[in-house]
């Protein structure tokens, strides 16, 4: 029976992609944490051009009332979910040099199986355990809104 190649079969393709999806996304997220720094610097800005006039501070403040909501999930969900997906590139990896030195036999082939068996473990646990504080804290966290207070101004008139 033939064994099939895993360096011709895919692997390496699938683990590049993976590591590539990987930096992308923690370039993405970096954008957007650039992003909303720019946007807090003009919303301060615009709040000290509009003054004491009343349109363009509730513009001003419509404006911080977005940045708070994105702010949520930058500050406290978005490092959990970059954790989380370093764990799925650490447990990916592991499990990619576990495959590959599967059917390698002695005594060095067989430490290097356990130590990348030990290696996915320990990357597969962390993956879940991000991803679990990430859910909770999306779930739990309360976030910014003020929803409330409009409602009340406008209860008042």
């Amino acid at each position: 029976m033939k064994e099939a190649n895993l360096f011709s079969g895919g692997l390496p393709v699938l683990l590049v992609a993976v590591t590539l999806a990987l930096v992308a996304f923690v370039a993405y997220r970096r954008r957007e944490s650039t992003a909303l720094a720019r946007d807090a610097s003009l919303s301060r800005d615009l709040r000290d051009a509009a003054g004491d006039d009343a349109v363009r501070l509730a513009a001003v403040e419509e404006f911080e009332t977005a940045i708070y909501r994105r702010l949520f999930y930058v500050s406290v969900v978005g490092p959990k979910v970059r954790a989380a997906a370093f764990s799925l590139l650490g447990l990916a990896l592991s499990l990619g040099l576990a495959v590959t030195l599967a059917p390698l036999d002695g005594f060095t082939a067989t430490t290097a199986k356990v130590i990348a068996a030990v290696l996915a473990a320990g990357f597969g646990i962390a993956a879940l355990g991000y991803a679990a504080w990430a859910v909770y804290h999306a779930v739990s966290t309360p976030r910014v809104s003020f929803d409330e207070s409009y409602a009340d101004a406008d209860g008042d008139d």
